[in-house]
Parts: structure tokens; C-alpha cells; sequence
């Protein structure tokens, strides 16, 4: 069994792997960067790679995607509050842990995984469920009314979001600081019933909610 660890920082990374190494008697190998991870991947073999939310930073559900797809089990190390766990799983993870856990919990998810199950802890279970039922009454409230609780500068903010921007630019283009940036897109988030935000990006274009004031370009 050959085992993946990606996370920015070398010195954990290392000592995660090392851990995996003695527990579960497994290769594990770490990643420090995004390149590194693509390369190992790319080399073929690995069976689980445990993927630390930071490592991705807002694109750790696409990497997500993108390592299930490649055929390997993904478990996502989450912080609370950063991450939508219902949008992990739905990404192709199979495992999750929350950092608090430690070195103990990460061990039990990455056995759980191997073993072909899934695996939530059951402190975050009631996050998942919570997002299942946030994803419903999104489902059953006219998009129109959603949108219409927003203020005008939210309504903007969705609109960057849609094309892309992230925090940091939302801020600059709109002549924020990032904390308010956030603030209004965790609002956003909580009046148009989203889990994340690609779940609003993906909002935004499919109701055609454009910027307003500013356009968004990646020159």
C-alpha cells in the first residue's frame, strides 16, 4: 500500500508521514507543494492520499476531485469552519478528520479508508447533516427570494465570486479589507442557503449574477 501526504508545511508533512509509515505498515510519501503532489501522483501507485486543507487553500474541493479521479481514496484533514464537509465527500473524498484530532484520528481514518469504508468522525457528523438540510431548503426556496435578501454590495460580492475572484482580489476590487470581504461572503453563504463558496460561484453563474460596478480579469 503506498500512501500520500500533502501538506505545506515539510516539517508535518514528513512527521505525518512517518507516522502512517510505523502505524500501518505502508510507503508514505509527502508532498510540499502542489507540483510535488501532481508528480508523485502522476507516478502511479498510490492507493490513499491525505490531503491537508490548507495545502489547497480555496481549490481543495477541485484537488479533491481531481485526486478521486485519478483513482485514489482521498482523506481531507478540515478546520472547522473553512471547509464544506458535504461538498468534500461530494468531491470524492472518503475520508475526513478534523486537525484536532491528531496524529491518532488520522491514523483511524486512513486504516478506515483502506479497509473500503468511509469515514467521519462523530463530532462532524452533525456539521454533514446540518449541510444536507441547508442543501435541501436551497432546493425548495425560489432562487429569486434568495436573492433578493441580499444587500447590494453581497449581491456584488456574488457576482466576483462568480467570476472567480477570491478573497483577496473581492477586497481589492471593491476597496475592503479581506476580513470584510469574508464577512459578506459568510453572509451571502448563510441567506442563499450555501455550504461554500463554489456552491455560489456555481449560484451566481447559473442565475447570471454578474458584477455590477467592477469587472473581474486575470491579467
Amino acid at each position: 500500500m503506498r500512501i500520500l501526504v500533502a501538506h505545506p508545511s515539510p516539517v508535518v508533512a514528513d512527521g505525518m508521514a512517518a507516522t502512517l509509515a510505523e502505524e500501518l505498515g505502508a510507503q508514505v510519501d509527502a508532498a510540499h507543494t502542489e507540483q510535488d503532489l501532481r508528480q508523485l501522483v502522476a507516478d502511479g501507485g498510490v492507493d490513499v492520499t491525505v490531503l491537508d486543507a490548507n495545502f489547497a487553500g480555496d481549490a481543495v474541493a477541485r484537488l479533491c476531485h481531481e485526486l478521486s479521479e485519478a483513482g485514489g481514496r482521498v482523506v481531507v484533514i478540515t478546520r472547522p469552519g473553512r471547509e464544506s464537509h458535504l461538498e468534500l465527500l461530494a468531491s470524492g473524498a472518503v475520508g475526513i478528520v478534523a486537525a484536532t484530532n491528531g496524529l491518532a484520528g488520522l491514523v483511524l481514518a486512513v486504516r478506515t479508508v483502506t479497509q473500503g469504508h468511509t469515514h467521519v468522525p462523530a463530532h462532524l457528523l452533525g456539521a454533514v447533516l446540518h449541510e444536507v438540510v441547508v442543501a435541501r431548503r436551497q432546493e425548495e426556496q425560489p432562487a429569486g427570494d434568495r436573492l433578493d435578501s441580499l444587500s447590494p454590495r453581497e449581491r456584488e460580492v456574488l457576482g466576483l465570486l462568480g467570476h472567480g475572484a477570491d478573497t483577496r482580489e473581492i477586497a481589492a476590487r471593491l476597496v475592503i479589507s479581506p476580513y470584510t470581504a469574508k464577512t459578506h461572503i459568510n453572509r451571502l453563504l448563510g441567506k442563499l442557503g450555501l455550504a461554500s463558496r463554489t456552491e455560489a460561484a456555481a449560484f451566481a453563474v447559473s442565475h447570471h449574477v454578474n458584477p455590477t460596478l467592477l469587472e473581474v480579469s486575470h491579467d
